[in-house]
């Protein structure tokens, strides 16, 4: 294409970034990108540290101060990686990317997860794959993440789960403020499965079980609640929010059920008419995928479906594959991989979309 840069600097800016990232944090700190959008016109990163500083409280001007070259410095390096703009020389104006993360709290907070735990595992990657002589794929318990805290000898840390270590560290609160909303919206779910030409109305309206809908590692029941307003009929005991975490609170209109799928302890509810996992697989190894799977599996009838709900292993989501797999030891899958799966827990796939970006659907159902 004629207009494109030189292969070069295009290289260039996409290895610089994870450096641009590290500031990311910064800005979500000192509200950044909602003083931005607040101000409503262009500013200098003066104008932007005097707006963020008034409405800051002695105490915290005193713990944290924020002086006008950490702001310059922050928002020229936000301005690299598009989260604002960049007009001239000391001069910042909000883009459509700044309005969005403020207007969707979520973001922010996906974007603060995002660039701290995937850019610490990052940084050991290579380390831990030329230490174990290329042992790969990783394990849960086995990736860079813990190798990295191995190396800074936080011992205790090492033997934990990355989401253990981010509970230890008080971040899992801001992680579930993301997964309520994520990065946006890519529609409701009834929508958006109905979309995919899916017949959910024939999937949640049969009558071989009272239970319509066991959402899996459902956090605060976002996915059942969606269902709810576009079936308003379907009771509270019709769907069944199943979470180990205990500090979701109470969610009105659902049956909720602590259930820790990585124990040994088989799936509660037997013969459910559907059951769901929202971006659960991915977190996992194909070993735990296998294992989680086979445990739904025992628990489905002949009429009951299993629907997964996951983002389209495509070049769209490159960067998110890696950060399973660092974080994680997970991966995205794609359809060759569904039905290897499927096929060893004595399912078949019975229903497949895969959209350029958002969520799509795979269902299965017993051999």
């Amino acid at each position: 294409m004629p207009n494109s840069p030189p292969p070069g600097a295009v290289l260039a800016s996409t290895v610089t970034a994870p450096a641009a990232l590290g500031f990311v944090p910064v800005a979500i700190y000192f509200n950044l990108f909602s003083t931005l959008v607040e101000i409503g016109k262009l500013a200098s990163s003066q104008e932007i540290t005097d707006a963020c500083n008034h409405r800051r409280s002695a105490q915290d001007k005193e713990c944290a101060p924020l002086c006008s070259q950490l702001t310059h410095d922050t928002l020229f390096a936000m301005a690299g990686i598009g989260l604002v703009e960049l007009v001239e020389d000391d001069i910042y104006a909000a883009n459509s990317i700044t309005q969005h993360m403020v207007h969707m709290p979520s973001a922010q907070h996906g974007a603060l997860h995002f660039t701290t735990e995937p850019l610490f595992a990052a940084a050991f990657l290579m380390r831990k794959l030329v230490d174990s002589n290329f042992e790969y794929p990783f394990k849960e318990l086995g990736t860079p993440t813990q190798y990295g805290y191995q190396l800074l000898g936080e011992t205790e840390l090492a033997k934990e789960h990355t989401y253990s270590i981010m509970a230890r560290q008080g971040r899992m609160d801001s992680f579930n403020q993301f997964m309520e909303g994520k990065f946006g919206k890519f529609g409701k779910m009834p929508g958006r499965v109905k979309s995919f030409g899916y017949d959910l109305d024939t999937a949640v309206s049969g009558r071989e079980s009272p239970v319509a809908m066991v959402d899996i590692g459902g956090g605060r029941g976002e996915m059942l609640l969606e269902l709810k307003e576009a079936y308003p009929n379907l009771p509270a005991s019709a769907l069944v929010l199943q979470e180990f975490n205990p500090d979701i609170g109470s969610v009105p209109g659902v049956t909720q059920m602590e259930w820790n799928f990585k124990t040994d302890t088989p799936q509660p509810v037997q013969g459910a008419l559907n059951y769901s996992l929202t971006h659960i697989f991915h977190n996992l190894p194909d070993l735990d995928a296998l294992e989680l799977m086979q445990k739904v599996s025992r628990a489905m009838a002949p009429y009951s479906r299993l629907l997964i709900h996951e983002f389209t292993k495509n070049k769209n989501y490159g960067k998110m594959h890696a950060t399973m797999i660092t974080l994680y030891g997970g991966r995205l899958r794609a359809s060759a991989e569904w039905k290897r799966l499927a096929a060893l827990s004595g399912l078949k796939v019975t229903f497949e979309s895969y959209p350029e970006v958002g969520e799509g659907l795979i269902e299965m159902r017993k051999l």
